[in-house]
């Protein structure tokens, strides 16, 4: 099967679900993709790997078998394409669960002004585009916020702004009977404003990682259910 020659990088993972070898220096040659760079990962030979090719305009997940690894050469066969190239900031988003802090909130007024605080929050999904989360503090609408996103990488903070906002439901069992208060009063939407390349990176590599992990437990429940 035929690959587009324009892809800009590519990211290999086992079924351990961590990626092993990365590079933005790559050939095509019909249905092979070369991955070129230095101290790479050796591979052993017909290793089955998940695989998700950048291109510009979007991104491919693939899967494949390992035909030559040295260190500065891996040599991939790509056997299936999951699916039509996806629209990179649509298709990189991922439940998620992790606590996180929004360290910076900016005023509405002309000034802009800005002040720093230290406000809990929960990460429910995330995107190149953007993320969900739940919070207590009452943000606005169009409000700018800084989050410290560490659990992706020590330091890593990004600026924010908020689409929307909803109350959070108080829960309930079964039966629709409150059973207590919510988590969080505050259920937030946002837009990322701006990433560096390497936060880029981080967001990709971590949403891959948490696609690949999906899509093994539904090969192996699928598997489950044949037996």
């Amino acid at each position: 099967m035929a690959i587009g020659d324009n892809i800009i990088k590519v990211d290999i993972s086992k079924s351990d679900e961590r990626i092993f070898a990365s590079s933005d220096h790559i050939s095509v040659n019909g249905n092979r993709i070369v991955l070129h760079g230095k101290d790479m990962a050796e591979i052993p030979h017909q290793t089955q790997v998940d695989i998700v090719a950048y291109f510009e305009d979007g991104l491919q997940f693939m899967w494949g078998v390992v035909t030559l690894s040295i260190p500065k050469q891996i040599n991939v066969e790509i056997v299936s394409q999951v699916a039509k190239k996806e629209e990179r900031r649509q298709s990189l988003k991922v439940r998620t669960s992790f606590d996180a802090k929004a360290v910076r909130v900016y005023s509405m007024g002309r000034l802009r002004r800005s002040m720093k605080t230290d406000t809990d929050i929960k990460i429910r999904d995330l995107s190149l585009g953007g993320a969900g989360f739940f919070s207590n503090h009452p943000f606005f609408r169009k409000q700018r916020i800084t989050l410290d996103l560490s659990f992706l990488k020590q330091g890593f903070k990004a600026e924010f702004q908020v689409l929307r906002r909803e109350r959070v439901e108080d829960r309930t069992d079964a039966a629709g009977n409150v059973t207590g208060p919510p988590d969080f009063k505050f259920r937030y939407g946002g837009r990322v404003l701006r990433l560096t390349s390497e936060q880029e990176r981080l967001v990709c590599e971590y949403v891959f990682k948490v696609q690949i992990s999906e899509h093994h437990k539904r090969k192996e429940t699928l598997s489950n259910l044949i037996v």
